[in-house]
């Protein structure tokens, strides 16, 4: 699992060491805070754009009233 995020050395050893003595319960409760995060960061991003494209709607309406 830690190997998909592109760790290596030291610190991918020490987070499978502490994988390794997560309990089931442990590692289920980590894995959904994971996705949650995951779920965030792209609710997040699509705000982030719907505002870009409010803005460049509100742009155009300015320009065409310049016209």
């Amino acid at each position: 699992m830690m190997h998909e995020q592109g760790m290596q050395g030291p610190e991918a050893m020490f987070l499978m060491k502490i994988w390794e003595d997560l309990t089931e319960e442990q590692k289920t409760a980590l894995i959904g805070r994971m996705i949650d995060a995951k779920i965030q960061m792209k609710e997040n991003m699509i705000k982030h754009l719907k505002f870009k494209i409010d803005t460049f709607k509100m742009v155009k309406e300015y320009i065409c009233e310049c016209k």
